[in-house]
Formats: C-alpha cells, structure tokens, sequence
C-alpha cells in the first residue's frame, strides 16, 4: 500500500467506494472550494488508473516500496536483530 493524496470534487469522491484495496482516511479531507476536496489514502498504486479515469487528481505521496522501507526501518530500531556472532 502506497500513500497517495486525491483531489476530486464530493461527487468523485462519494463513487470511490468501490475501488477495492483503497482505504480514504476520511479525517485528512480539506475543502479546496468550488466543490472541490483534498483527501489521503492508502491504497496500491495499481489503483492509481481507475480513480484517474473517474476524474480524480492523483499524487503519491509515498510509495509502496517507500512505506514498507520505513516499516522496516522502524522495526529494526525498536527491536533490532541479534548482532552477527
């Protein structure tokens, strides 16, 4: 899972719940104005596509390869392996 930022007027945004595998983080919404709103998600970036193609505005935020990197990162400094012996 990729973190992406959609921009989209409600309309888009209410038909995005059928996308599978895309998960809004509904308290990230900001109202850009003229019906226009800005939202976070995760979701893969294979997803990126379909919410194009519903006239949503799509920007990667972070990368599934970037997220999983982190994820690692963060769990080798809270429970590092065993040194080499």
């Amino acid at each position: 899972m990729g973190l992406i930022r959609i921009d989209a007027t409600a309309e888009v945004l209410r038909g995005l719940h059928d996308i599978p595998d895309l998960y809004l983080v509904k308290p990230t919404v900001v109202d850009l104005g003229a019906d226009r709103y800005r939202v976070s998600a995760y979701a893969p970036e294979s997803v990126i596509p379909e919410l194009e193609a519903r006239g949503a505005e799509v920007r990667v935020l972070m990368s599934t390869q970037a997220i999983d990197q982190f994820h690692n990162e963060v769990a080798n400094d809270i429970a590092p392996p065993p040194p080499d012996t």
